[in-house]
């Protein structure tokens, strides 16, 4: 589990986390405590892990670096349909 602060900043079970920062979280105990230190904006993620490898580079996210290669390629030219 984690929460990313995408603005603002806060307390985490008594952690600060401030903008841009991710505050894993762990799954024992039985509270969790959020302060708002100002106004705040927070995204909370849970799932069950991939178990498979993970590459970043930008906005791109694959499984390989040969994946995320392609995907450049892909996007230079033109392959990738905007959302609107």
């Amino acid at each position: 589990m984690f929460l990313y602060v995408v603005r603002g900043a806060v307390e985490v079970n008594g952690d600060r986390a401030d903008a841009f920062h991710l505050a894993e979280l762990s799954e024992e105990g039985v509270a969790l405590t959020i302060t708002a230190e100002t106004d705040a904006l927070l995204i909370f993620g849970h799932a069950a892990p991939l178990n498979e490898p993970v590459v970043s580079h930008g906005p791109f996210v694959m499984n390989t670096r040969e994946e995320i290669e392609a995907a450049i390629a892909d996007f230079e030219a033109g392959r990738f349909q905007r959302l609107r």
